[in-house]
């Protein structure tokens, strides 16, 4: 999960983030001082989610128009 989470932040992706309780947070991350929680910048604003809650990670690939 770390990894995917890395690699979205990298390449400024946006993920959507399933929690334990089955909710789901879509938007931008990036990481803060402190690398057990992650940051997420939504439509509803910031977010700071600890890894410990994340039960999944999906990366939004998006297209780009010819």
């Amino acid at each position: 999960m770390y990894t995917y989470i890395s690699k979205a932040i990298r390449s400024k992706q946006e993920i959507i983030l399933t929690l334990k309780d089955e909710s789901k947070i879509a938007g931008i991350a990036s990481w803060g001082e402190d690398k057990s929680r992650v940051k997420i910048n939504s439509a509803d604003g910031v977010i700071w989610i600890p890894l410990e809650e994340i039960s999944h990670v999906t990366t939004v690939l998006g297209f780009i128009k010819p």
